[in-house]
């Protein structure tokens, strides 16, 4: 279940647009994407909440398909979201370290 990325516009509010399996295009907020062991994650959140809070957000691992088109590939092993959730927040405190300075 990949996903792939369809426009992305990084602009000032850093939304991009992602299509999903039934080709519906869904707006995401780009919160971060980091290097984990060699492997790059997006995350992101829908601009559009729902049932979701605001404090959730998804991971999505970054893969090329045959075309060398960006793939966005749902993390689903819950020991990868924790460590992967873990790296987000040591980046955010050192990004709060460098504010401070």
């Amino acid at each position: 279940m990949a996903e792939d990325i369809k426009d992305e516009e990084m602009q000032d509010d850093e939304i991009i647009v992602m299509v999903d399996e039934d080709g519906k295009e869904v707006e995401f907020n780009h919160i971060a994407t980091l290097d984990y062991n060699n492997e790059w994650y997006i995350y992101v959140q829908p601009v559009e909440l729902g049932d979701m809070d605001d404090d959730e957000m998804f991971i999505f691992k970054i893969e090329e398909d045959e075309n060398g088109n960006d793939l966005f590939t749902p993390v689903e092993d819950e020991d990868l979201l924790d460590a992967l959730y873990q790296e987000y927040l040591k980046e955010c405190d050192l990004q709060d370290a460098k504010n401070e300075d």
